[in-house]
């Protein structure tokens, strides 16, 4: 916990309210609650930040006037948040064995693992050689948990799920702000990892922790190898995804949807249920109609992908106007 003046001084802001007021945890501005600090980047969120529940808003000077409860206010918001989420960030100390407040129930644990405190693992659960599992992660009943696995702090996992070797799930998210001299700033993700029952992660797979709220794999779902889940990714249930694809941060995807291997899936986008994407496929808009769709084009530079999408958008229209000609020319 930190006070309302120590945050303000962290990020040399200006502090509009009360700087004794005490700050337990962060949130995003619409789960806020009293205690927490929130931060908004954009007039676009003005209405969430006016009726916002939180006890303060990092804002800057444009947005201080929607503000109606305590502001820190800075010049860039976001750099302002990136240095004050390290404050909040718990610190985890790795350990040999087993911690004495782990609850173990009727699982079996190979060797050299490390169960951190107030672990709890379900009945009938195998834990691999190697594997880590950290502090207040809950694993369920009927896993398989293959060796050499990292479970960072606080993870969830359901019930008959299947994790192959090298998995590591709640790593730190990707996401960085940059100051004045173009020097970057990590962001502490201070989210969780929430996996729901029967799913299977394949090896070398990586699943990062949500920034403020979680990130989600549902009930039924299949990532093969070496898949990238970024930060606050949604998953679907019954979702399967083909090895080396990797889905950017705040994507949502469907259920039952079939993603094929190595596709790039853009960050702030929504994939609805039942879509198929065909194999090195790049999705960069949201899907909103159940299908099959494929999306492949050489590397060029950026210039010329410009020129070459904006013909590629008209090739219909052109196609139908060389027809009309054609036609003309044949009836002279």
């Amino acid at each position: 916990m930190h006070t309302l003046g120590e945050l303000a001084k962290l990020v040399n802001a200006e502090l509009v309210g009360d700087p004794a007021l005490t700050i337990t945890s962060l949130a995003s501005i619409d789960c806020a609650q009293s205690g927490q600090l929130s931060y908004v980047m954009s007039e676009k969120y003005k209405d969430q930040l006016k009726n916002t529940q939180a006890s303060a808003v990092i804002v800057n000077k444009s947005l201080q006037n929607f503000c109606n409860t305590n502001a820190i206010v800075v010049e860039d918001v976001y750099l302002a948040f990136a240095q004050i989420t390290h404050l909040f960030k718990h610190k985890v100390l790795h350990m040999n064995g087993v911690h004495a407040s782990a609850k173990i129930h009727n699982a079996a644990i190979a060797t050299n693992c490390c169960i951190g405190k107030n672990v709890s693992i379900g009945a009938n659960t195998t834990i691999g050689a190697n594997t880590v599992i950290e502090d207040n992660s809950v694993i369920g009943s009927n896993c398989l948990i293959g060796s050499n696995v990292n479970i960072l702090q606080s993870s969830i996992i359901g019930n008959s799920v299947v994790i192959e070797p090298g998995v590591v799930i709640g790593s730190e998210g990707f996401g960085n702000a940059r100051d004045s001299n173009k020097h970057w700033h990590s962001i502490a993700h201070l989210g969780n990892v929430v996996i729901g029952n029967r799913v299977h992660i394949g090896a070398n797979t990586t699943i990062d922790r949500g920034t403020l709220e979680d990130t989600h794999i549902h009930k039924g779902v299949r990532l093969d190898n070496l898949v990238h889940i970024a930060h606050n990714v949604v998953i679907g249930e019954d979702t399967a995804i083909a090895a080396c694809t990797g889905v950017a941060g705040s994507t949502h995807i469907g259920k039952r949807c079939m993603i094929g291997g190595m596709v790039g899936v853009v960050g702030h986008l929504n994939v609805c249920d039942d879509v198929i994407v065909n194999a090195k496929s790049t999705i960069d808009k949201n899907i909103t109609t159940p299908g099959i769709y494929t999306g492949i084009m050489p590397l060029m530079p950026h210039k010329k992908w410009q020129i070459v999408s904006v013909w590629l958008i008209k090739l219909d229209k052109i196609t139908q106007y060389l027809n009309i000609k054609l036609t003309h020319l044949k009836g002279k």
